[in-house]
């Protein structure tokens, strides 16, 4: 078991759909033998949709891990439990405001209910520690156009924003989740720098965000740059259709551990105390032992925070948290190519560091929510013009049945109508309900980041 000097954290994306996700039973179990055997304080786990799995989970680890909450949300469930070796005095759960549309029922992320959850636990030594967890929005992919991950993005503003209040509450912050976004991308940046966040895995290795050159090594991708999904040493990667990025740096880095310590007081005589990550490795790298299956289509994250008692820092120019690597690209692993030096944003990998989103960072991203919001008003009066005309086709079926020579057609016609008929109020709902709800959100989205632009330039 961990002191109470350390904390040692680890981030699981479980796959755990009902039904489809494969020998999800012997795979649940399994996980469940691992983490009652390992001496973790605090885990996330994403994607566990059946509460059967999460209480049988639970009681493996009821020695260990002796505080859980297993978080509902939309239609379907979260997916998301915290499970924790320090007493739970507060929980939270909020709903990213954007979460796909509800046409995309292969997706589903609009029918669970894509959330952030939250558990306020008592450490001996820091005292209050909000422990965030997180499954964020997958599609729009890592590649292409930055305005089809505009629903990830706005959900990387509200991540950011919580931790941001939590933080203001005098509490030390520590994130898992499944955030579906490579480092080096907008959603990352924004929670990173927004939310004043450290990357554990960055901060306790000396090496780039991203590999900047074709990798062929799978073990060398894991194990220097944290591939945690589309591994080709994951059993379930094997059928998978890969994209351009996966198959280039042998997999993807999606799972993250974060953390923030407390603000330290304005008196730098004054000591506080410090999460530093020491060590951060992936995990669950195996198969299920006896079976030819790995434990999840995703590894787990580990990182071990230590608590050291000092000054508050210096101003410098490393990343806050960190253990010392520099921020230069000549020596944080870029290599100082030219193809390393902007992220797939088209934003320089320096900005990554920032404290706060630039002015640079904050222009991407209005760039792509605008984009967006023309998209998205575009899309509902085409689906609005879709339900009027499916409607007056509608009618005609069941005023012409009555009219043509063969009676026999008439159920046929009128069956017609009927699915023409669910099929326009599928597009009324979708155009204008859900069609205003969306320009809302990014509405107000826009107008955050111009306000954060306002005050960048202003100082």
């Amino acid at each position: 078991m961990s002191t109470d000097s350390s904390i040692k954290v680890l981030s699981l994306n479980c796959w755990g759909l009902k039904y489809v996700s494969k020998n999800r039973v012997e795979r649940i179990r399994a996980i469940a033998d691992v983490l009652s055997s390992c001496s973790y304080d605090i885990v996330g786990l994403q994607e566990l949709w059946v509460h059967a799995d999460y209480q049988y989970i639970r009681n493996a680890v009821s020695k260990v891990l002796p505080h859980s909450k297993f978080f509902y949300s939309g239609a379907l469930g979260s997916g998301l439990a915290i499970f924790t070796r320090f007493p739970i005095v507060e929980t939270s759960i909020r709903p990213y405001a954007l979460n796909g549309s509800p046409l995309d029922v292969a997706g589903g992320d609009f029918f669970v209910g894509k959330s952030v959850v939250s558990a306020v636990v008592e450490h001996p030594l820091l005292g209050e520690i909000e422990v965030f967890n997180t499954h964020m929005y997958a599609k729009g992919g890592d590649a292409g156009e930055e305005w089809r991950r505009a629903h990830r993005i706005v959900g990387a503003l509200q991540f950011a924003n919580l931790v941001r209040t939590a933080a203001s509450r005098g509490r030390h912050i520590i994130a898992t989740g499944d955030f579906n976004s490579i480092p080096a991308s907008l959603a990352i940046t924004i929670i990173r720098s927004h939310g004043g966040l450290t990357d554990a895995w960055t901060a306790s290795h000396d090496s780039s965000l991203f590999p900047t050159e074709s990798v062929y090594n799978p073990q060398h991708a894991i194990r220097d740059f944290g591939i945690t999904a589309d591994s080709p040493l994951n059993s379930f990667s094997e059928s998978k259709s890969l994209d351009a990025t996966a198959k280039r740096w042998q997999g993807k880095r999606l799972d993250y551990v974060f953390y923030r310590s407390k603000h330290a007081p304005s008196d730098a005589s004054t000591a506080v105390e410090q999460m530093v990550c020491t060590n951060s490795q992936v995990v669950f790298t195996g198969r299920v032992p006896g079976r030819n299956f790995s434990f999840s289509d995703h590894f787990g994250l580990e990182a071990t925070l230590v608590i050291r008692r000092s000054r508050p820092p210096s101003v410098s120019s490393n990343p806050p948290g960190s253990v010392g690597f520099p921020v230069d690209m000549a020596h944080s692993g870029f290599g100082g190519s030219a193809s390393a030096s902007q992220s797939v944003s088209g934003i320089p990998l320096s900005e990554f560091w920032a404290n706060e989103l630039t002015i640079q960072s904050i222009n991407t991203a209005l760039s792509a929510l605008s984009i967006a919001y023309r998209d998205a008003r575009r899309r509902g009066y085409l689906q609005l013009v879709g339900f009027v005309a499916v409607l007056l086709f509608a009618l005609g079926l069941v005023v012409g049945s009555a009219w043509q020579p063969q009676p026999g057609w008439n159920p046929l016609l009128v069956l017609v109508a009927v699915v023409a008929g669910w099929a326009g109020t599928t597009l009324l709902y979708t155009g204008f309900i859900y069609g205003n709800y969306e320009t809302n959100m990014l509405v107000n989205a826009i107008e955050e980041l111009e306000l954060m632009r306002s005050r960048r330039t202003a100082e």
